[in-house]
């Protein structure tokens, strides 16, 4: 989300529907049209003018939630970068990345911000003026504005200066207990326009900088945002204007934090219930606001807390609408503020208001209302060819959610412009995208992909295969589990343990390089069972459901392991699990000992119902009547690149080359595949990729044909 709460003076004959921001090279409004200098971009210092008799602007820097400009991350794991000494990052902004200009500007702002720490007399006359400079600096478009942001960040005490001034003595709470009827006494006006100022400059430089964001919250200051979000809700007491308009620049100053850096979300989980009393607010953009900072922020098991209303839902399409008219996929909304003749324009993105839906989207209530409301035909606009990736994949994802309830896959099974453009997009070569795609029309269609769309594909890419009957599955067990610690490491040890007593086992890890949900849909219909590591990830997880609900469908029984003794599964996941023996492995070495008694109580049920099953089957073999032992399965997948180099000694082939050294066994038998399918590549390879010589080619060869 972006704002500048500066204001802007305009000739008093200007009327406020007039107002053209224009955009900064980011494409937010940074400036009215209307300059009392003339000086385009130049910032202009406030004067003494009645605001009653002319109307202000109040300016928006940057976009209303979703993806920044171009700004890149300062780490590829947010989460880590919390944790770091942040003077390695300083030094290196300093010598690259900010310019002289941005350096020069930053003296007098630190001056500012001196002045406003050390002041006796807070806040005071000049304390108003430097923060008033730092705003019109934070929305200044004659510097680069994500420089700027970063520099204020890594190089100045601004963060400080914020949880300084915020918590200084009473000044707020008088804003809080002035009467709406009434206006604000001179004295408060000059602290509420000091807050405001505040409040302005710091979303303006949270919508630009990842590294102003975490220097936000080294220092505090979301936390003093939350505390006070908190302190209003307790209140219990609706909000005047003057506090609605604080509180919607501080959910904005959350929002972008938690956008960017998500780590820091779970963080602040606890302002929930505040957010939640602001959602109760009868200015429609606050609502739409609080509503997006709320899908942040809740965890996914708290959907019902993500409940809308129809203005809400329609709000968020409309803007989304909006944006879709624009080449650019932006538009501008504009908010009436305390202030007499002023306002807010703040420029939104397609991506942020379509990821904001997205997040809506799990909870079943809104579900209804975004298809109800025309969310589909717009849906469907951001999967065209002209669309970003991050709008397809996001637009996708939320076809995906809103395909969990029936009446909605019905609705999409006849929009046929939104099946083409799903279709073309499950064989993109982004991952995301494409497996967005397909998890979206695995749920339409129910596993079932009509004829005429398994054409497009070919055999190998469809994931759409009708269920199958648990009789005919080919015997393996499937391990279902999302990928999160400690749930991975624990399936893995099932893998282990299972393979050592000669099961067959399937695990996602083993399988999926290519189609995601082809795979899943494959593994799930071919196995005997599927132990399902059930955790609130698992319970949440878009691709958790759609496999477990297939696997459901498919008859297949499911046996829940869990890792937490204290998660109760809800929702889609205690439907399928309700009435079965859940055990609990908390950690990897616990497996072995644990199995033993999943064997006995639920692989031998498993075996009698598929002998009973064959049993009534005309024209099957009757069953043994004894329990044969599994077949032993390969372990070449579990081979690493020592145990590799090892086989190819025991097969004399001696090549030295290290790239052939440093294939472990599923790359190793990924080599005999190609080898039975296409010789000729494989040949082609040996010599011109991995400069094999020809006699090691011929002894690998060999020995690839007797790999088991």
């Amino acid at each position: 989300m972006g704002s500048a709460a500066s204001s802007r003076k305009s000739r008093p004959a200007d009327k406020f529907e007039k107002v053209e921001p224009v955009p900064d090279s980011a494409g937010a409004a940074t400036e009215s049209n209307n300059k009392t200098d003339g000086s385009p971009g130049k910032p202009q210092s406030a004067d003494s003018t009645n605001p009653a008799e002319s109307e202000t602007v109040q300016t928006a820097v940057g976009t209303l939630g979703g993806i920044s400009d171009g700004s890149s991350r300062p780490m590829d794991d947010i989460s880590d970068a919390l944790l770091v000494d942040f003077a390695d990052v300083k030094l290196k902004r300093q010598d690259h990345k900010i310019r002289d200009k941005i350096e020069q500007c930053l003296i007098p702002v630190k001056e500012s911000i001196r002045y406003i720490r050390e002041c006796n007399e807070f806040n005071c006359t000049l304390c108003n003026k430097h923060m008033r400079d730092i705003n019109l600096f934070s929305r200044d478009s004659n510097n680069s504005l994500t420089a700027t942001a970063n520099a204020i960040g890594v190089d100045t005490d601004h963060c400080k200066m914020f949880t300084y001034t915020w918590t200084k003595g009473t000044k707020i709470q008088e804003i809080e207990n002035a009467q709406p009827s009434e206006e604000l006494p001179s004295e408060i006006k000059e602290i509420f326009t000091f807050y405001m100022d505040l409040l302005g400059s710091t979303w303006n430089f949270t919508d630009k900088s990842d590294f102003f964001c975490l220097q936000l919250e080294e220092d505090g200051c979301l936390s003093v945002i939350v505390d006070w979000l908190l302190h209003l809700g307790e209140k219990g007491c609706a909000m005047n204007k003057w506090v609605e308009d604080m509180v919607f620049d501080a959910m904005n100053i959350l929002e972008n934090a938690c956008r960017r850096l998500p780590a820091l979300a779970p963080r602040h989980h606890r302002a929930v219930p505040g957010i939640q009393k602001v959602c109760e607010s009868t200015d429609s953009l606050t609502q739409t606001v609080a509503f997006m900072t709320l899908a942040r922020l809740v965890k996914k098991e708290e959907a019902d807390k993500l409940s809308t209303n129809y203005e809400c839902i329609v709000s968020l399409l409309s803007l989304l609408e909006k944006c879709l008219s624009d080449p650019k996929h932006k538009t501008k909304v504009t908010r009436r503020t305390s202030k007499k003749r002023s306002s807010t324009v703040i420029s939104l993105k397609a991506v942020e208001l379509l990821q904001s839906v997205e997040e809506l989207a799990i909870n079943d209530n809104n579900k209804q209302l975004i298809v109800a409301k025309g969310g589909i035909p717009i849906l469907g606009k951001l999967l065209e060819p002209k669309c970003s990736k991050e709008e397809k994949t996001s637009a996708a994802n939320t076809i995906w959610r809103l395909a969990f309830l029936k009446e909605n896959k019905e609705k999409l099974r006849k929009e046929q412009s939104i099946i083409y453009n799903v279709t073309e997009n499950s064989q993109s070569e982004h991952e995301n995208l494409r497996t967005a795609c397909m998890g979206a029309l695995f749920e339409i269609y129910e596993s079932r992909l009509p004829e005429s769309l398994k054409n497009r594909k070919t055999a190998d890419e469809s994931p759409q295969m009708a269920p199958v009957d648990t009789a005919k599955s080919t015997g393996h067990i499937m391990l279902s589990y999302k990928w999160e610690h400690p749930s991975k490491p624990v399936m893995r040890e099932f893998k282990k343990e299972l393979r050592n007593r000669g099961y067959t086992v399937w695990m996602d890890e083993d399988h999926m390089m290519g189609d995601k949900i082809g795979a899943m849909s494959e593994a799930v219909e071919n196995a005997d069972m599927v132990i399902a590591c059930i955790t609130r990830g698992y319970q949440d997880s878009q691709d958790c459901r759609t496999e477990a609900s297939y696997a459901y469908e498919c008859k297949k029984k499911i046996i829940p392991v869990k890792v937490a003794d204290d998660f109760k599964a809800s929702g889609w996941l205690g439907g399928i699990t309700a009435g079965k023996i859940y055990y609990i492995v908390q950690k990897p070495e616990l497996v072995s000992k644990i199995l033993p008694s999943i064997i006995e109580k639920e692989f031998t049920a498993q075996r009698d119902i598929v002998q009973n099953t064959i049993a009534v089957t005309p024209g099957l073999p009757p069953p043994d009547q004894e329990l044969k032992p599994p077949q032993l399965v390969s372990q070449v997948p579990g081979w690493d690149a020592k145990r590799v180099q090892d086989w190819l000694a025991e097969n004399n082939v001696t090549t030295r080359n290290k790239a052939l050294k440093a294939f472990n066994g599923v790359q190793l038998l990924q080599l005999k595949k190609q080898l039975s399918t296409a010789p000729p590549t494989f040949y082609q390879c040996m010599k011109d990729d991995l400069k094999v010589p020809y006699p090691d080619v011929l002894s690998l060869a060999a020995a690839l044909e007797n790999l088991d």
